[in-house]
């Protein structure tokens, strides 16, 4: 009978046998997993089962509970090439009453943050606890086909949304270890990771040091802070829809201002002093194969936008307004056009940055 005099307790012990199972240590994970007491079953129905009363008073003292429940079966499991454990956690427990309990934290999760509870920062809110049971349930699914296809997202109808999510926000690294043995890590990535745009990563995969073993690590970590900044402040953009807009097209704002310069220098380049071209000079039949290809590269833009047609009705407007206009005319409009590009530049830029 758990209630709220014994849970801390409770709670006490499992972190305990948590800790004396890590490292990892497989005499001590074996010594809880076969131990005659049958500790394995009162752990994972600490998991499975709805902790009444005390839940119906405290459901935080349950989360936690269960929390914790979940990394003691992780930490028995741990760093082990072999099934025994996992099957014997597996023998009394149905796969399809764990997916429940995981499906069951979600929506729990998003009841709270439809009441406005940011709770999702806490290390028992129910997203995250469920996000716990999640990947013990990832790692149990490699010794158990029947679990591993209710955790496939689109094999269940209902629920979908919380296996999608979690598996969209789960991940995996592989690590070797002391005795060279590879071992996969798998982990939850926080809600607030979305928010790292994409020039930040390439920055970081391209710019970390890795001229030596292990520092990529040291390197990684000491960018960590300006990360987590970074991603704290493009959460706060998204609340600015016109300044959010200009940013996260920032790269293309760029590549349109570099491209328009090395137009604008090429035609001064060929063309300069701008004599032989002028407006109203070119031959009927060619300016009706002008008009013509810019009509055809629009109606192609209208019916299928894709870049190349985009590149092709740009070029025929252009010379279009070479021939009509005027050179001269011509580079004033482009570089008034890029001249505005360049201040949306700008507020991408100090809107990504956050100044």
């Amino acid at each position: 009978y758990i209630n709220e005099k014994n849970v801390a307790l409770i709670n006490q012990t499992l972190e305990s046998l948590t800790e004396y199972c890590q490292g990892p240590c497989h005499e001590n994970q074996n010594c809880i997993a076969t131990h005659e007491s049958n500790g394995i079953d009162i752990i994972t129905a600490l998991i499975l089962n709805d902790i009444n009363p005390l839940g119906k008073k405290r459901m935080d003292l349950v989360l936690e509970l269960k929390n914790n429940a979940s990394k003691l079966l992780l930490a028995i499991m741990e760093s082990r090439h072999d099934s025994e454990n996992a099957e014997r956690i597996l023998y009394n427990m149905r796969p399809k009453e764990l997916v429940e309990v995981i499906k069951k934290a979600y929506q729990q999760g998003e009841v709270e943050f439809e009441d406005g509870e940011n709770g999702e920062d806490l290390a028992a809110s129910p997203r995250n606890v469920g996000h716990n049971i999640y990947i013990l349930a990832h790692q149990l699914a490699r010794h158990n086909k029947e679990l591993q296809n209710m955790l496939k997202p689109g094999g269940q109808i209902d629920g979908d949304e919380a296996l999608e999510f979690y598996a969209k926000h789960t991940a995996q690294i592989e690590i070797v270890r002391s005795d060279r043995t590879m071992e996969q890590i798998v982990f939850p990535v926080p809600s607030i990771c979305e928010f790292l745009t994409k020039e930040s990563k390439l920055r970081i995969y391209y710019t970390t040091e890795r001229d030596e073993q292990g520092s990529k690590i040291n390197d990684f970590f000491m960018r960590s802070e300006d990360l987590f900044n970074e991603m704290n402040w493009q959460k706060k953009l998204r609340a600015q829809h016109i300044l959010y807009w200009c940013s996260r097209n920032m790269s293309f704002w760029s590549s349109i201002s570099f491209n328009l310069a090395v137009l604008m220098n090429l035609l001064v380049a060929f063309f300069y002093p701008f004599k032989g071209i002028k407006g109203g000079t070119l031959e009927p039949h060619l300016s009706g194969l002008l008009w013509t290809a810019m009509l055809i590269s629009l109606a192609i833009v209208i019916a299928l936008p894709k870049p190349h047609g985009i590149r092709a009705l740009i070029a025929s407007t252009i010379l279009r307004l070479i021939f009509s206009v005027g050179l001269q005319p011509t580079l004033f409009l482009l570089g008034a056009f890029n001249v505005c590009n360049k201040i949306i530049f700008l507020m991408s830029f100090v809107g990504n940055c956050g100044i």
